[in-house]
């Protein structure tokens, strides 16, 4: 249990905060500054106290670098907060920077003995983690100002230690693109991040719209078009009507229940597929031909509850969204059969109708969302007039080894 607690605890820690950084890298490069400073202090006290000494006079001007690494240490730490936006970031960046060029400019008459003054490791520290911070939250501009700053503090260590060598320009810019190289990747990081995240969203709504388009849509469709029914033959026949509400009453019913069932599923905190009731589902589709309606007839061989949840909901989506493009759209149609046979290598799905026209809008969500299921499990998809005399056929292949 304790174990436990210290994973998700490290897990936490290890997330994106706000800006970017990770909680525990803001954490070990805070402890590195002060680490930093205090290594600066140290060293001061025993310059201090060094018998020999040809440096600079150890007068208060000697601690002139410890106290601007001190105050450039304090800055970086503030701009490492995770709500430090990039305007405050970028203050704080130009803030150390121009700290290290002031404390540069201040010890540069001095007397500097045989080797002069230096940039201390806290200043240094603070003028690339401020850097780095920048170019993971600023914009282009900010980042590129930070930049120039930086590159001006490190080569302002000419100014403490009047000493001109070939490679001191070239060393300050390949130390301020160090710098630059751990915001830059975070930020690169996190903008991966984000994709996969508005991905995995759009994928979450597909499901979702099409679970609610051939769920809800089928039964509101055998609702309406019952209804439709009734209204053209209640005066002649007032006994259909009181047969056909308790029908319309569990249309409506199921429909209710399927709706609860998908907000169910999106409450749930696991992602796993629930087994439909296939046959179960397969079976209420089929209904005898009525004034206006044309009759479902259902068949289905072999193991078809046994397949997994992802074929078996497949086959029920695809089955019900064509029955119901069917009665939208068939014009003349006196039955549709719907046939779902399942082997040991796959399911095969036909559904198929006797009128006349498309049964649906051939750019329509529901033959996308139909042909999208089946693409998903690595299945065939097809829909068109039938081939051999009037109507419009639905066929699948759902292998049972795809990717589900």
């Amino acid at each position: 249990m304790a174990l436990n607690r210290a994973s998700a605890l490290l897990a936490r820690q290890l997330t994106l905060v706000d800006g970017g950084l990770p909680r525990l890298t803001a954490w070990a490069v805070a402890v590195l500054l002060v680490a930093a400073w205090s290594g600066d202090l140290a060293t001061t006290l025993q310059a201090l106290s060094a018998d020999v000494w040809l440096g600079p006079p150890r007068d208060f001007m000697y601690f002139l670098p410890l106290v601007s690494g001190g105050l450039a240490t304090g800055v970086a730490l503030a701009a490492l907060l995770p709500r430090t936006g990039p305007a405050l970031t970028t203050a704080a960046g130009a803030g150390a920077a121009l700290l290290t060029v002031a404390a540069s400019a201040v010890l540069w008459p001095l007397d500097k003995g045989t080797y002069g003054y230096s940039i201390a490791l806290s200043e240094g520290a603070a003028v690339l983690t401020t850097l780095s911070l920048v170019a993971l939250r600023g914009r282009v501009w900010q980042v590129g100002l930070v930049s120039l700053l930086a590159f001006a503090a490190l080569l302002s260590d000419y100014l403490r230690e009047p000493f001109f060598w070939p490679g001191r320009v070239t060393t300050a810019l390949l130390v301020a693109g160090v710098g630059l190289v751990p915001g830059l990747y975070l930020r690169w990081r996190d903008a991966r991040h984000s994709v996969r995240v508005e991905a995995v969203r759009a994928q979450e709504r597909l499901a979702i719209a099409r679970d609610l388009h051939d769920v809800v849509a089928h039964e509101v469709t055998g609702i309406v078009v019952q209804a439709q029914a009734l209204r053209h033959i209640a005066d002649r026949d007032p006994g259909a009507v009181r047969t056909a509400l308790p029908e319309i009453e569990a249309a409506g019913a199921r429909a209710l229940a399927s709706m609860r069932g998908m907000v169910s599923r999106l409450r749930e905190p696991d992602d796993v597929p629930l087994a439909p009731d296939t046959t179960g589902g397969l079976a209420r589709l089929e209904a005898p031909a009525t004034s206006g309606r044309p009759g479902v007839r259902v068949r289905y061989e072999g193991p078809v509850d046994a397949l997994p949840p992802a074929v078996g909901t497949t086959v029920l989506r695809i089955a019900q969204e064509s029955v119901t493009n069917a009665l939208r759209h068939a014009r003349g149609a006196s039955r549709v059969d719907v046939v779902v046979e399942a082997g040991a290598d796959g399911v095969r799905v036909e559904v198929r109708d006797d009128g006349r026209g498309t049964a649906g809008p051939v750019d329509g969500f529901g033959l996308t969302g139909m042909a999208e299921r089946v693409r998903l499990l690595d299945g065939e998809f097809s829909a068109g007039p039938h081939g051999r005399g009037p109507g419009w056929e639905v066929r699948a292949w759902l292998p049972l080894g795809g990717r589900g």
